[in-house]
Parts: structure tokens; sequence; C-alpha cells
């Protein structure tokens, strides 16, 4: 294996294209920039990487631009070749903390087993550096969650009075608890995520503390804490007055009211929460995503089939990209003949 970047040798790289006060804004920028290159600057940035491999700006923007033709197998061959190069030389830039540089590990196993060899031999060097052990956590956490997890809980040992750890930790088993209804893995995933979100939010600045109430809300009620994620979702809607924050808390604490409405028995209720729900002005992961479709799959199930079709013309008005008018108008026609739709990542919850 090459031997890796120094960190200061990467920001001399950086910082001598681009002044900036932070390195991890710089790649991570740039990636999401790269997604915007055409294929002729594309092949001039592979041309210039040829000429000078640490070009570690070159590197994230042709991430970011492989990234978005993850239809074309040549590319994302192209795109691993990038990533495991980042990997084994420059397992410090901080362009490795995104899903931009993640490898699946079902379609392409072998590229995902060179990258999870060369953490380990990062590890096995360094074992107590946090922005290893943080980067190697984001490559296992879809392929191997439990080492994942494993690396965080070191991490937040060594720095535990910091709420990063927590954070992630709480993302990671909150994945866990996705699609498993009620069962006793899924609840026990809840409780873990809802613990760190919690030790999150008490380590975190005063600043910083709304962007978890969400998490908070939906893990305390997926662990079956009633009266802390009515807490949170009042919360929510104490500071829904503005900002893209606001649209997001408009939604989710709509959202877990009305579920533990129905769920004591209270179906108006829930139902105006619904509409409430609805009626967010939006914010850019639900203009992306779409909206959270938990409550009203629940009320389809007791036949509130009417207020569930309202709900969807209300989320067309923020959630209006093709594929959401696609989505939008399937769900619609299922519903309007009686049936409930899957509803897919849109569960997610």
């Amino acid at each position: 294996m090459p031997g890796r970047l120094p960190v200061a040798a990467v920001v001399v790289l950086v910082m001598g294209w681009h002044c900036s006060s932070s390195f991890e804004a710089d790649l991570r920028q740039y990636s999401q920039s790269g997604r915007d290159l055409d294929a002729v600057e594309a092949e001039k940035l592979e041309t210039q990487l040829v000429e000078d491999p640490e070009h570690l700006i070159a590197r994230s923007q042709l991430l970011g631009f492989y990234d978005r033709q993850f239809r074309d197998d040549s590319a994302r061959a192209r795109r691993h070749q990038h990533v495991l190069w980042l990997i084994e030389n420059a397992p410090e830039a901080n362009v490795l903390a995104g899903g931009a540089a993640g490898i699946d590990h079902v379609l392409y196993a072998d590229a995902y087993r060179q990258g999870s060899d060369a953490w380990t031999a990062h590890l096995q060097s360094d074992p107590n550096n946090l922005s290893l052990l943080r980067h190697a956590a984001e490559f296992y956490t879809l392929g191997d969650r439990p080492t994942a997890i494993r690396l965080l809980q070191r991490a937040q040992s060594i720095d535990d009075s910091n709420p990063l750890w927590a954070k992630r930790l709480g993302h990671l088993h909150s994945l866990d608890m996705q699609g498993r209804g009620e069962s006793p893995a899924s609840v026990s995933a809840a409780l873990d995520a809802f613990a760190q979100f919690e030790r999150a939010y008490d380590l975190s600045f005063e600043a910083e503390r709304d962007q978890l109430l969400e998490e908070l809300a939906k893990t305390a009620l997926a662990a079956g804490d009633v009266e802390k994620a009515r807490e949170y979702a009042e919360s929510m809607l104490d500071r829904s007055g503005g900002g893209w924050l606001g649209g997001i808390f408009v939604h989710h604490g709509n959202l877990t009211l009305g579920r533990i409405a129905l769920a004591e028995g209270d179906v108006a209720e829930a139902k105006r929460r619904l509409i409430m729900a609805g009626g967010t002005t939006g914010a850019p992961t639900l203009n992306s995503f779409g909206p959270n479709m938990a409550l009203a799959e629940e009320l389809l199930e007791i036949g509130e089939s009417e207020i569930v079709l309202e709900y969807f013309d209300l989320c067309s008005k923020f959630w209006n990209t093709a594929y959401a008018e696609e989505d939008l108008s399937k769900w619609s026609r299922q519903v309007a003949a009686g049936d409930i739709p899957d509803f897919g990542a849109n569960l997610a919850y």
C-alpha cells in the first residue's frame, strides 16, 4: 500500500488552489460541484491526475461527477479507482466523510474488499486516529454496520465530550430500526438510537440542539417512550417559525403527534395532524426526498382514504419533481381503488 499523505501535505494541496478556513468544507464542496461537470471537463481532470496524482481537489470533483453517473458501469469503475486511491493514500481527507466515498458491498464486492483491507491496515497502525475512525465507519455503514458502530464507539471513548460521535451512532442505530415494525430488534435499535441522540443533545451547544429534535422525536416514539416523543414533537412546533428547519419541524412535529393521537384512539386528531403536516412550506430534504407516509399508511389501514388523498394533494405543492408527481399520482390511484400503496423509502421513520 502506498504511504498516505500527511495531513499537512493535504492541507497544502488544498490551500494552494483555493484559500479557505475549512479544509473539510473545501473538499466536500468540490465533490458536490463535481456533479455539475460535463464529460470534457472530467477528462481534463483525469489528465491532470496523470501528471499530478496527489491533486485532491481534482479527485474530489471527479468523485462527484462519477457519483452522478451511477447507471454507467465504466463511470462506476473509475469512481471506485478514486475512492480506493484516497483510502490508501489520503485516508484523513475529509471527502471520505461523505456518502460519495462509499462502495456498494454487494454489487462491487472486490472493490469493497480492497477498501476494507486498506482501512484495516490504517487502523492497525493508528488505531486511535479520530479521522480514520470516522471515515472508516462511514465506509462500513451499509456493508458492515457492527464494525461501523464499534469504530464509532472507540472514537466516542477517546473523545467523549464531542457530540459528533453520539450523532453518528444515533444515526447508525436508527438505520437498524427501519422496516422492522415493532420487532424486538427494531425496538432495541430504537432505544440505542434514542439514547445516543439524547447524549448528543446534552453535549451540543444550544444553537445546535434544534437540529436533533426530529431524530429525538422519531426514535423516542419507536422506542416506546411516548411522553418524550410528545415533548420533542411539541418542541419542534414551538420552534417552527422560519428557515429550512421550520418546514421540517411543521412536517415531522405534526406527524409524530398524529401517530401518538392515533395510537391513543383519537382518529380526528390524527387526521388533523396529517393535514397540518402536509401544510408545511417544505425544506430541501422534503422537497427532494418527499414527505413521510407513516401516519398516512396507519390511517389507510383503518379506512381513512379521503384524508390521505387530501394529504397527497398538499404534499404535491412542495414535493413536485418529475418522479414525485409520478409517485403521488400512482399512490392516489391506488388509494382511490381501496388499496394501500407500497410507500417504500417514504415510510422510513
